[in-house]
């Protein structure tokens, strides 16, 4: 790597974590341990991966961990927003609850939220069936919408009628490569399929390391609708970090999903 690229790639923004505790079953005790990061755990983590500003959602939102639920986690991921310089928010709703879209106005108008976080797996609904719910809040509101997709409930194809009837929605279907039925282009076909250029993707997905995926992505889309993103702490931050500064993009390509298309896409100051 010359040393042109080596500044390029010296820093990045993650799209896609979380902070909280896994939640699942007693016999997961041990994973929901290993899964867990302090702030200063995190903080430590993301400056040796060079990640500059992280966009979190609250496990105890998605996941309703020790008696906290949708409220609890996003009002305590706010305040931790408010409190970190480099950490901003993406304000869960769940539209099974619909107290949820009234807190997530509320935190919508903080300018640490970056956006709405769904996702239908976790809370047990289909995008087929509250897309036009939560598609609508999100136009209202004019906020980016990070969905969990690639199971059953939330097949990126399910996305496209929606987006195209909200065209100024941004949603990003998040996980590139991941689908229940084994099949890694769910993503890639939906960004195809949209007619708005308002369906982007990140590379949260454990479906990353495979060899060629990204690369792939970007032959068949471009770079332009693809953003960094970890998952963490599901995974560890610099090895998805490396599956971007060590693919065969181009460093154009690698600068713009690292950093210049979340910049663009959130209107970010990162220095």
């Amino acid at each position: 790597m010359s040393y042109e690229d080596q500044r390029v790639f010296d820093w990045a923004i993650d799209t896609h974590g979380h902070l909280g505790q896994l939640g699942g079953l007693p016999q997961k005790a041990l994973e929901r341990q290993l899964c867990t990061l302090s702030m200063e755990q995190l903080d430590r983590d993301y400056r040796q991966a060079g990640v500059r500003a992280a966009m979190a959602s609250s496990m105890e939102s998605l996941f309703y961990v020790d008696n906290m639920g949708v409220r609890e986690g996003n009002l305590h991921l706010e305040q931790l927003a408010f409190e970190t310089d480099w950490l901003y928010q993406w304000v869960v709703v769940n539209p099974l609850e619909p107290d949820s879209f009234y807190e997530a106005e509320r935190i919508l108008a903080n300018p640490k939220c970056v956006g709405v976080k769904v996702h239908p797996e976790a809370h047990r609904f289909s995008v087929k069936e509250y897309g036009d719910e939560l598609f609508a809040f999100c136009h209202q509101h004019r906020a980016i919408m990070q969905i969990h997709s690639g199971e059953s409930r939330s097949m990126p194809e399910e996305l496209v009628p929606f987006a195209d009837r909200y065209p100024q929605v941004t949603v990003i279907a998040a996980h590139l490569g991941c689908g229940s039925d084994g099949d890694p282009g769910h993503q890639v076909r939906a960004i195809k399929a949209c007619r708005n250029g308002n369906i982007y993707t990140d590379v949260s997905s454990v479906k990353s390391i495979l060899p060629g995926i990204l690369e792939w992505a970007v032959e068949q889309i471009g770079p332009e609708r693809i953003l960094f993103g970890t998952d963490t702490p599901l995974h560890h931050i610099g090895m998805m970090r490396a599956r971007v500064t060590d693919s065969r993009l181009t460093s154009q390509q690698k600068r713009m999903i690292l950093q210049e298309n979340a910049i663009r896409l959130f209107r970010l100051k990162i220095v």
